[in-house]
Formats: C-alpha cells, structure tokens, sequence
C-alpha cells in the first residue's frame, strides 16, 4: 500500500481524495487547468502539484483541521 492510500485509509470518512495521472486523465482540465505532471485533489478544493511526502501529509492534516 501506497503512502496516499494509507492516508486515504486512516482518514476514510472525513477526506476525499483523487489522484489526476497527467496524460491519462482529462476530466480535471475544466476545473484545474491542463498540468503535464500528475496531480493530487483533497476534498475538491485543494489541488496538489507538488508531490512529495511532506507536501502530500500537510495537506491531509489541513483538510482534516477544517472539517
């Protein structure tokens, strides 16, 4: 198990999550705009394009301060 799907898995209920694989995906581009690298989506408000482990842990931990 991947470290989003873990995530994904400890906070199942509360955030919603959707992961946009660059030139495989398109139905982003009308809300989000045309990215060339994959791009992850919390609670369909924050965009996340910058992937990485910090990033990607930070902005569970926001979504879930605001809930």
């Amino acid at each position: 198990m991947g470290f989003v799907e873990s995530l994904k898995e400890k906070y199942k209920g509360r955030v919603e999550t959707v992961i946009y694989k660059a030139g495989k995906d398109f139905d982003y581009i009308k809300k989000y705009g045309a990215v060339s690298k994959s791009m992850l989506v919390i609670n369909e408000s924050k965009a996340i394009k910058n992937l990485n482990r910090s990033t990607i842990a930070k902005a569970f931990e926001e979504a879930i301060s605001t809930c």
